[in-house]
């Protein structure tokens, strides 16, 4: 049985567990009907999860590429040819649409097409900037409308077909759990970086005359280490840091806000877990996806402007939300990711687009 599905190699160059690689998980556990291989560095975190669902690894990559010197792009390059001759695929996957040019001569050597999930705005521009060809790169995933919209606004990009295929997502089983119920503690998860906005939070929570004062903020991530001191040192005894966490699910679940105060976010699984968890998101209205996703839900609070007072209220509003108001959002949540991130479903749509014409 085997031998007779669609052969998928899948291109991943990271290798963590972050959002896109527990993307690629769920794609797999979503589609039996194809059989996968994944081309990712030796070593990483996503391998040992490859490995326990029998996934076939070809470990060929090199960690951090974008920080090597680049004569190692022409190593990865023929290393990723070397996975194809392996492989055999019939579609090569890109699960990170910035390793298009990278896979490129392996597609023209070897006559293969590939489809690329773009995750984040900047690669619509990087793939416009590549100026593909149809014949080369037969679909490209967007993962929200946001992406798509940004997808549009090049020409490069309007001969080659676009699906919006939101990412599958499980919602725990049974009721919301009230934020009523729990101490009324805030999380955020996620890289550390400028554009995820922990800037923004750490300074919300100063907002004395806003904030609850019975209020505490949890930051779950990591990031460069001169960043994270920065932000420590303005975040005084309201900030509690917590560095990376595999699996945040369970420090959701004692929290009653997840904060999601990035500035532009393509989607923001986070925001799933959290309605998974019975946490509230609150979103900034400019972020894109995870606007877009609360907003379309009625499943969190969305604030109008990015500044530290104006994410205070957004938190002061969530924290204060009455329980049956808390648990008609999170229900709201579910009931979106139902609709629209069941693993069948899209299984067999990202399957349609890997294996179509």
């Amino acid at each position: 049985m085997s031998a007779k599905r669609p052969k998928i190699l899948v291109i991943e160059p990271a290798g963590g567990l972050w959002g896109s690689e527990r993307a690629l998980l769920d794609l797999i556990d979503s589609a039996p009907q194809l059989e996968f291989a994944v081309c990712c560095p030796a070593g990483t975190p996503l391998v040992q999860e490859l490995e326990r669902r029998g996934v076939r690894v070809l470990p060929f990559l090199i960690e951090r590429l974008h920080q090597k010197p680049r004569w190692y792009r022409a190593i990865a390059a023929l290393a990723i040819v070397l996975a194809c001759i392996i492989a055999r695929p019939r579609t090569i996957h890109l699960n990170q649409s910035g390793v298009y040019r990278l896979c490129l001569p392996a597609a023209r050597l070897l006559g293969l097409q590939m489809v690329c999930h773009v995750r984040i705005f900047e690669d619509a521009a990087y793939l416009a900037a590549c100026r593909p060809r149809p014949s080369e790169l037969k679909a490209i995933i967007a993962i929200s409308r946001a992406i798509e919209d940004e997808l549009a606004r090049f020409e490069a990009l309007s001969a080659i077909p676009v699906a919006r295929i939101y990412d599958a997502y499980v919602s725990d089983e049974g009721e919301a759990t009230l934020p009523g119920k729990r101490d009324p503690k805030i999380v955020c998860v996620g890289r550390i970086v400028p554009i995820k906005g922990q800037d923004v939070l750490v300074r919300a929570m100063q907002q004395k005359d806003i904030m609850r004062a019975d209020a505490e903020c949890l930051i779950a991530g990591d990031g460069l280490p001169e960043y994270v001191s920065e932000l420590q040192a303005i975040g005084g005894d309201r900030v509690r840091w917590l560095g990376f966490l595999s699996r945040p699910s369970a420090l959701l679940a004692q929290c009653t806000i997840l904060a999601c105060p990035s500035h532009r976010e393509p989607l923001g699984r986070v925001i799933f877990e959290a309605w998974s968890a019975g946490a509230i998101p609150v979103v900034y209205a400019g972020s894109g996806g995870a606007a877009e996703v609360v907003s379309a839900s009625g499943g969190g609070v969305v604030y109008t402007e990015q500044t530290p007072r104006g994410l205070a209220e957004g938190l002061t509003t969530a924290l204060n939300l009455p329980r049956h108001e808390a648990a008609r959002m999170i229900a709201n949540g579910r009931a979106w990711l139902d609709q629209n991130c069941a693993p069948r479903p899209y299984g067999e749509a990202v399957a349609e687009v890997l294996c179509g014409p």
